[in-house]
């Protein structure tokens, strides 16, 4: 699995050209260098297009680690779903609780999944109850590009950037395409787009099935299949015109089921959709970007077989995002730009199947808020430094105003080598579940939003056929909310620190691509080791292109780590392999082998015993599979 590591600082919705300074040129070597073999390689006066951040920036200002992960890199890997895509990237763990569909955790520099910002064209989504968006239904062939962007980003974003920022960028393909795919556990997968482009108005629209009959996931819980299902649709549509500028309208729909081993609810079924309406005009110096969103979240949890008393729950969030920004060019070396920000959730629409007759049915006893961000950015480029500065306000109706900055500074050492260093503060308002959640026992609780402090130092060094970037980082969380008997507080604290390097270079006619990660995460207050959280974690990919073939290996190592009630989980490295091969210039056969060696591992504790505490079933990770697909293009 191959992605292309780009360090850069901003982006927004539209296009920018490298410069062609040296430092830009040896940048762009560097890409090229760290593009999978299949990838064409890229040319010093190719468009880049960014999403991830606020303005529109050259590769060589760059002050932040940004991993892009493009549609050719998604189809080379032949990975299954997006935590398999996510666990190759330097600072990233997944920790899954089964197979395809199951719910995955990620944790960004060791940080939890509601300390990271997930987008969906540059939107926040997922659940207003839990805080985050599960990221194991998001179906591959609805995305073009995926960014990750490591660190706090509050003061672009506001709540939930503590971490870092995960942006999923829906499909724009330019070629219509059928794709079949076979697998292990009765796996199917089928899957097309068909585009259409004028002058003025280009049309993509995507479809796909996936469906697997699953594994059991866990040890002595429920002795079953647990299998996953989704269907899902998707429209893009941008309209181009000289005066007016450009009009995008975005729609994607998915829904399906996943089976789960749980000691409740084994039935999990989700519809979610989101409609997107944006508007690019560039008027001389001056840009505008405005947007407009709707998106609706829905879970229903349930029983395969329930019992006459057993009840389903339905978590449903529905959510109203409009934004706009103007983006400012005084000078080639002075950008600023300046937006706000409104977004309105509501839970009105869920059903909590153990609400009592005198509490609200939702669960929830305040079920809607609102926020307010405003922000501005300033971005300076010279030979002899970089300084890219961002501030943030946020009003939010249940939690008052947060103040949030980031702060970046970049010394070129060489032509070739930056030196940089970012400060940035986040935050997290609480989640509904914490918040409002009708099993809270104390009412009146007052609860502070998490807050964050994040340093990082880093150096980026670029060869014409290499490159080197090593991070120093630190991010103490403030205010974390723990339950304790009197309900949800703010008791607990939490620092992560360690090192992060990602090294790109070709050997003995082989592409590597390796990163290494060393992550202390300790309990403010015990000074433990958090749970789940691996010290240790290597990625090494290394790939070689024949004349119509490309093959390509993986190891994934995670050293020993805790899980629950300190259950020790033993290290274990995982050997990834696939291949790619052009029969001809429309027709390609790809094929993938997950855990060639059949590592047997698990991957945390399902059950206990509720008298003792005593582990009574564990999280199994996946044996081998085998997948195999044709590719037919148009």
């Amino acid at each position: 699995m191959h992605f292309t590591h780009y360090y850069l600082y901003g982006g927004y919705k539209g296009d920018i050209m490298l410069n062609k300074s040296t430092l830009g040129l040896a940048v762009t070597a560097a890409l090229a260098a760290l593009s999978t073999p299949s990838v064409q390689a890229t040319q010093p006066t190719e468009t880049i297009v960014i999403t991830a951040s606020k303005i529109a920036q050259p590769i060589s200002d760059v002050l932040a680690s940004v991993e892009i992960i493009d549609r050719q890199a998604i189809e080379s890997s032949v990975a299954r779903d997006l935590p398999t895509l996510l666990q190759g990237i330097g600072g990233v763990d997944v920790v899954r609780k089964g197979g395809l569909g199951q719910n995955s955790s990620i944790f960004i520099r060791g940080a939890a999944s509601s300390h990271s910002l997930v987008l969906v064209d540059g939107v926040r989504v997922g659940s207003g109850s839990t805080g985050y968006k599960s990221l194991s239904t998001v179906p591959l062939n609805a995305i073009e590009r995926i960014e990750v962007i490591k660190g706090s980003r509050a003061a672009w974003y506001g709540s939930d950037a503590l971490a870092g920022v995960i942006n999923i960028i829906t499909r724009k393909s330019s070629q219509s395409a059928v794709t079949v795919t076979a697998g292990s556990n009765n796996y199917r997968n089928a899957q097309a787009t068909i585009t259409s482009e004028t002058d003025a108005l280009s049309l993509s629209f995507n479809a796909g099935y996936e469906k697997t009959d699953g594994f059991d996931v866990s040890t002595d819980l429920s002795l079953d299949r647990d299998g996953y299902e989704n269907k899902n649709a998707g429209l893009n549509a941008e309209f181009r015109q000289e005066a007016l500028g450009t009009i995008k309208a975005v729609a994607q729909f998915s829904q399906g089921y996943v089976q789960y081993d749980s000691s409740g609810d084994d039935l999990q079924e989700f519809d979610k959709y989101q409609l997107s309406l944006a508007w690019d005009k560039n008027a001389g110096n001056i840009s505008h970007q405005a947007q407009l969103n709707v998106s609706q979240d829905q879970e229903l949890n349930t029983k395969e077989q329930p019992q006459s008393w057993d009840k389903p729950s339905n978590y449903q969030t529905d959510r109203q995002q409009i934004s706009y920004q103007a983006t400012y060019q005084h000078s080639q070396a002075l950008t600023i730009a300046a937006g706000l920000d409104y977004h309105h959730e509501d839970l009105s629409k869920s059903v909590n199947a153990w609400a009592g007759a005198d509490q609200p049915a939702s669960g929830f006893t305040d079920e809607t808020r609102h926020n307010l961000g405003a922000y501005a950015g300033a971005y300076y480029n010279t030979d002899e430094f970089i300084v890219n500065a961002a501030v943030r306000r946020d009003d939010n109706s249940d939690f008052d105003v947060n103040n949030t900055y980031n702060i970046s500074l970049g010394l070129p050492l060489t032509e070739d080598a930056v030196l940089r260093f970012t400060q940035g503060s986040g935050f997290k308002a609480p989640s509904f579940n914490n918040a409002s959640s009708i099993w809270i026992t104390t009412p009146d609780l007052n609860l502070l939003p998490e807050e964050s402090l994040n340093r990082e130092l880093g150096l980026a060094w670029y060869l014409t056929h290499a490159s080197l970037d090593i991070a120093l980082f630190r991010n103490d969380i403030d205010n974390l909310i723990q339950w304790t008997a009197n309900g949800p507080e703010n008791v607990a604290q939490a620092q992560f620190e360690g090192l992060e390097l990602s090294a790109s270079f070709d050997l003995f006619t082989l592409d590597h691509q390796l990163n290494f990660t060393y992550l202390k995460a300790t309990d403010g207050v015990t000074d433990t080791q958090l749970i789940l959280r691996p010290k240790r974690s290597i990625n090494w990919d290394i790939s070689k292109q024949f004349e119509h073939t490309n093959i390509g290996l993986g190891f994934s190592y995670r050293s020993d780590r805790s899980s629950y009630y300190h259950t020790p989980l033993t290290s274990y490295t995982l050997v990834n392999l696939s291949l790619n091969h052009e029969i001809n210039d429309n027709l390609k056969v790809n094929a993938r082998v997950d855990n060639l060696t059949d590592k047997q591992y698990f991957s945390g504790v399902a059950a206990t015993d509720w008298l003792t505490g005593d582990i009574t079933s564990h999280y199994i990770g996946a044996e081998r599979q085998f997948y195999v697909g044709l590719d037919y293009r148009f």
